[in-house]
């Protein structure tokens, strides 16, 4: 299967209608303290291969940086090692931001 896009109004809906996914976040840990979606499991991809047992295989996973670029390496990497449902957020965090949902900080 390959991995798929979604936009962050996607998202914001499967968010918002309750249904079951895991958002990975794959930025550094200064910029996921500035500003994060809600439930987001940080994996940054400078520790991705010591973190990767955080993320559960059997569940459709969205992944989440600055624009995209880290999270489709990351999606990448899962897929080469048998991953599904992988799903980059187009336009990651910022794309977000700029939509005005709402994000934690801290």
């Amino acid at each position: 299967m390959p991995i798929e896009y979604c936009s962050v109004e996607e998202l914001k809906n499967l968010i918002d209608s309750g249904e079951s996914c895991q958002i990975i976040d794959v930025r550094e840990i200064p910029e996921y303290q500035a500003a994060r979606i809600k439930n987001s499991k940080l994996t940054p991809l400078s520790e991705f291969m010591e973190k990767i047992n955080l993320i559960e295989k059997e569940k459709p996973s969205y992944y989440l940086c600055g624009i995209g670029k880290r999270a489709l390496k990351a999606a990448e990497y899962l897929e080469s090692v048998g991953y599904k449902d992988l799903i980059v957020i187009d336009g990651g965090i910022k794309a977000w931001v700029q939509a005005g949902y709402p994000v934690e900080c801290g």
